[in-house]
């Protein structure tokens, strides 16, 4: 049986954060369906059986990679967002600037709807990212800082659909504002979460039942 030493331990997490800023920097450069092992083994200065030694699944280097790319995003904000609102537009100007992320993101869209451990785990890291943004709206409900009517469950919903759209805009429409149409975006969201929604005519349950015809 093989004895790995310390030092071979820190050389193999040496060469895998290696990997993974090759990987970002690779992104940064090449469409998403241009990058591979070979691509980050270039980028990176080693040879392609470093990589497969050190990731020997491809997914598992994209989801590193992945996770990597935003905790590095958000260590380098020099102030904190004053609200769930302002955290996502802060967000997607990080994405103007560096639209990498996002094209990962869209590529790996196909990936999360299999049947596998990568797409569960990235799943997983959605939802994650849906629940810390109602975590957020409910204390900005709470404080009195955003008013609303729906759940914060809801309203992260909603938030994050139009978060996305943005990203995808951003994309396949290079000559929009999306920072511009945000804002004008979201004064729209905030007043319909401070509306009262009326009954629909189609909701049955909430019409009273007449004293006289059988129900």
């Amino acid at each position: 049986m093989e004895t790995r030493t310390d030092d071979t331990i820190v050389e193999e997490q040496t060469i895998a954060e290696r990997l993974t800023r090759a990987a970002i920097r690779a992104y940064r450069m090449y469409a998403f369906t241009d990058v591979d092992a070979a691509v980050v083994a270039e980028v990176a200065g080693v040879t392609l059986e470093d990589v497969h030694r050190a990731f020997p699944s491809w997914d598992a280097l994209l989801l590193v990679t992945y996770d990597y790319w935003v905790q590095l995003r958000g260590s380098t904000r020099r102030r904190k967002a004053s609200c769930a609102i302002e955290h996502v537009r802060m967000t997607l100007a990080e994405d103007v600037a560096d639209p990498g992320l996002v094209r990962v993101l869209a590529g790996v869209i196909n990936i999360a709807g299999a049947e596998t451990s990568f797409a569960e785990l990235f799943r997983k890291r959605y939802e994650e990212y849906a629940t810390e943004l109602a975590t957020a709206l409910r204390r900005d409900f709470d404080t009195g800082v955003e008013q609303s009517v729906i759940t914060a469950e809801r309203a992260a919903t909603q938030l994050l659909a139009l978060y996305e759209g943005f990203q995808i805009q951003l994309l396949v429409r290079p000559g929009v504002d999306v920072l511009a149409e945000w804002d004008e975006a979201v004064r729209g969201l905030r007043e319909g979460w401070r509306k009262p929604r009326p009954v629909p005519a189609w909701d049955l349950d909430s019409v009273p039942t007449s004293p006289i015809l059988p129900v």
